[in-house]
């Protein structure tokens, strides 16, 4: 049997000395003693009381971090534990069980800052995805939202009726169907290139044909029944500062019968303007038009634009004026009355009747080229909704009317003044 050590008197300390040989030492002897560890003093020290495990529930709440059960408001903070236990109860085993990092226990926790990055490094600014699109607002002004053109801008169909009918007259039934399409241009948004391709239809009704009564008369007109013209419009609005800009347009163009097309049929028209900002409601516009016409082919172009108020517009431009309006809104829509004055007309190549009696190779069956002028008086309703879809309606009168042939037969005609309706739509 192995032999008892008696123990040494205990130490000042409080310790039991550990006993110097034979027999295996408990750390908590019958008496409560607590053996010194190796090296230290001997003393004697009281045994820690155990507690006993909490009793298991087959259906226990999970405790989660930072959410008490027991609180009335789930988003109290506690401290931080993941045992399981009954209901309302955290295990007191839980070695995290400590402080709050803030306040006191029970408080609540402020949400989270919007935009927050949790995976962003501590003390750097989080930074939007995409932050160089400039098609993107991401509520900075710092970063601006940039205009965004749509491709098409609008499809357009345009009618005139001329009323006339018998000697001395002329009717017109003259159709326009366009497209016009923003191009991005020199890198600003501001000012694309627009395009428009486009398509007219005349359908002329007399004068007096010259193979009418009495024959062969050479002071009746000699028209076609249809002229048509298709064309490419080119219009941009360069900005170079905030009082300097311009309006430049060009056109090529086919303007003919449908029985003929030559190098005469192709026009080229255009219009270069000087646009001056006197103010964000007043700006000066000067500068030419180019009609390629048989008579004429420059006119001088400009005037003033001035808007007092988003409720009216003065565009008092040669030779095009028109002044607006707004009336009324119907719900959404917006109403506007207006007048305006306008240079009309155009000019076609066409191919002459076969004449009885006349041997002129210039006329009687030969190509030509005829120019129909006017000028134009009207007063007009529109309609503009939010989906752009827009409309007008307008009536008026047609003076100064004219017919003027390249070959110069017959003399220039003047039809009498006449009465014309318009409609169209956009959208």
């Amino acid at each position: 049997m192995p032999t008892t050590v008696a123990a040494e008197a205990p130490a000042a300390s409080g310790w039991t000395a550990a006993p110097t040989s034979g027999g295996a030492a408990s750390p908590y002897p019958a008496g409560g003693a607590m053996i010194a560890p190796p090296g230290l003093p001997g003393a004697t020290a009281s045994a820690p009381t155990t507690l006993a495990p909490a009793p298991a529930t087959p259906y226990a709440t999970p405790i989660r971090p930072g959410i008490s059960p027991a609180s009335p408001n789930p988003q109290t903070y506690v401290s931080p534990g993941t045992n399981y236990g009954p209901p309302g109860a955290v295990s007191p085993f839980d070695p995290r069980a400590t402080a709050p990092p803030t306040g006191s226990y029970g408080s609540t926790l402020p949400p989270p800052s919007p935009g927050l990055d949790p995976y962003a490094s501590p003390g750097t600014t989080p930074s939007p995805l995409l932050a160089q699109d400039p098609y993107f607002n991401y509520g900075s002004p710092a970063i601006p939202m940039a205009a965004m053109t749509k491709f098409l801008q609008d499809v357009r169909l345009d009618y005139h009726w001329f009323l006339g009918h018998g000697p001395n007259e002329l009717g017109i039934n003259d159709f326009d169907l366009s497209a016009t399409f923003a191009i991005p241009f020199l890198g600003n948004p501001n000012t694309p290139l627009l395009v428009t391709p486009g398509f007219g239809l005349q359908l002329w009704e007399g004068p007096v044909s010259v193979l009418s009564t009495p024959p062969n008369d050479p002071s009746a007109a000699d028209l076609p029944p249809q002229t048509w013209d298709g064309y490419l419009d080119t219009a941009w609005k360069p900005q170079v500062s905030p009082a300097f800009g311009g309006d430049l347009r060009f056109r090529i163009g086919v303007y003919s019968d449908f029985n003929t097309v030559t190098t005469d049929s192709i026009r080229f028209m255009g219009t270069a303007l000087g646009v001056i900002s006197l103010s964000p409601n007043v700006k000066l516009k000067a500068g030419i038009m180019y009609l390629d016409r048989l008579q004429v082919k420059l006119l001088p172009s400009g005037g003033i634009v001035w808007t007092p108020n988003p409720e009216i517009e003065f565009n008092i431009l040669f030779p095009n004026p028109k002044i607006r309006k707004k009336l009324v809104n119907f719900g959404s829509v917006e109403w506007w009355i207006y007048g305006s004055g306008d240079y009309g007309g155009d000019s076609w190549t066409v191919k002459r009747a076969d004449i009885p009696g006349v041997s002129d190779p210039l006329v009687a069956g030969k190509l030509d080229a005829f120019d129909y002028d006017d000028i134009r008086v009207a007063v007009g309703l529109e309609f503009l909704t939010p989906r752009n879809f827009n409309g007008w309606f307008e009536a008026g009168g047609a003076f100064s009317r004219k017919l003027h042939y390249r070959s110069g037969l017959p003399d220039d005609y003047q039809p009498n003044n006449t009465l014309f309706l318009r409609a169209g739509m956009a959208y």
